[in-house]
């Protein structure tokens, strides 16, 4: 990897790679591949192109992709699958689109058809008091 970065070319390469190699203990291999090939793709944000990275640079690129594959390797989890839901009958929900639209009868047709519920019951009682 230091070949790939001319302004490196002064750096003893013994004692460099002996840092990387302290640096990256406990991280696995597959991790420092991909981390070596992001600096030397240029695709390490805010590094500078000319210079090898440093040593805790390095590694702590190498532990980003080591998080990158532990959480790639994963298993997905699923949402649920929904559970059925019954079917309105076609002229319930044409009354619920009536009533939506404003119309009085649709309104009192269904506070007949659910009068436990208040919502639609205020609903037609509001609708009684506007015409009578």
């Amino acid at each position: 990897m230091l070949s790939g970065f001319p302004a490196s070319a002064g750096i003893d390469p013994d004692m460099q790679i002996r840092a990387y190699l302290v640096a990256i203990d406990g991280i696995p291999a597959e991790a420092v591949w991909r981390a070596a090939k992001l600096f030397l793709s240029g695709r390490v944000r805010d590094h500078n192109r000319a210079f090898a990275p440093s040593a805790a640079t390095f590694a702590e690129i190498a532990r980003q992709q080591q998080a990158v594959m532990e959480a790639q390797s994963r298993p997905r989890v699923e949402a649920p699958p929904e559970p059925p839901q019954p079917k309105v009958a076609a002229h319930k929900m044409r009354l619920l689109r009536q009533a939506a639209n404003g119309s009085r009868s649709a309104k009192r047709a269904l506070a007949e058809m659910f009068p436990d519920n208040p919502v639609i019951a205020r609903a037609a009682r509001d609708a009684q008091e506007a015409v009578g």
